[in-house]
């Protein structure tokens, strides 16, 4: 019979969120990032980027312990990768059907030139060249009117697709969300062998989940503890979600995710001084 006991797991967006929306920076979340290092929490990466651009990110960083790219489409964790979005081809047919129908001229990571994806993004070539990299999804390049996107997902779900916005494009991609990712994500860490005993023990997860954009909301919704990280140059935030744990930062991006991580760790450390919900 496994044995149980808790832990924490922190579920990130990137742009916009864990990192700055105009420089893509993380450096303002360093001191929560290096307290969430030094309590050995799992930290999990979930993106609509690509695992190229995630894995590189990681390499120079070593912030995340496991990757969630393309919406959910890709997981991988300690080097073994599951797909779960749909095949190049039917996205790729997807977009032909939307792109003869809207109004608008419209283009896609998929379509366009590294250089392209560097203007649309204002990333450096090498960064547009792994960004185009995706198996299961494909952000929009286009101007769409609310008809053009209404039209676009009618498409999307007759072909059990879905066109999620993120914080800058709408991405054609599969039913699979970052809220179904992180529950499978969750069932891979939660089973380890005791380092003495080699006995099999499961984890039990208080999990934080921090988001800026609608598709994070299936993430935030799976999460113990919501955070909604504002928008940059956005106005008063509104709630993305009903929750009932749901906290929003007092700023955006990497400084809002240090103010927000770091209170809610004082405040699971004060609540738990005597139990192991501390360390994953």
């Amino acid at each position: 019979m496994m044995q149980q006991r808790r832990a924490i797991a922190i579920f990130t967006d990137l742009d916009g969120t864990l990192l700055d929306h105009d420089t893509y920076s993380w450096e303002a979340a360093r001191p929560a990032l290096d307290r969430v290092k030094l309590l050995s929490i799992p930290l999990i990466a979930v993106s609509s980027k690509t695992l190229a651009e995630l894995e590189y990110l990681n390499q120079g960083a070593h912030l995340f312990d496991g990757l969630i790219g393309e919406n959910g489409g890709i997981i991988s964790l300690n080097g073994e990768t599951e797909q779960h979005g749909p095949s190049e081809e039917k996205i790729d047919s997807a977009r032909r059907k939307i792109q003869a129908a809207v109004n608008v001229p419209l283009t896609s990571f998929r379509t366009v030139s590294p250089e392209v994806i560097a203007a649309e993004t204002g990333l450096l070539l090498e960064d547009a060249i792994r960004a185009g990299q995706r198996h299961c999804s494909d952000p929009l390049i286009w101007q769409p009117s609310p008809q053009d996107v209404a039209i676009a997902r009618e498409i999307a779900a007759k072909l059990s697709l879905n066109l999620v916005k993120g914080g800058r494009f709408h991405t054609l991609c599969g039913p699979s969300s970052k809220g179904q990712a992180m529950k499978r994500m969750l069932e891979r860490l939660a089973v380890f062998k005791h380092e003495k005993t080699q006995t099999a023990r499961r984890k039990r997860f208080t999990t934080i989940a921090l988001g800026d954009s609608p598709n994070d909301i299936p993430m935030l919704q799976e999460a113990d503890i919501a955070v909604q990280i504002p928008t940059k140059h956005g106005v008063r935030t509104a709630p993305l979600l009903d929750h009932s744990n749901l906290h929003i930062a007092p700023k955006s991006g990497p400084e809002g995710w240090n103010a927000a991580v770091n209170a809610i760790l004082d405040q699971l450390i004060n609540t738990n001084k005597n139990s192991e919900v501390l360390h994953g």
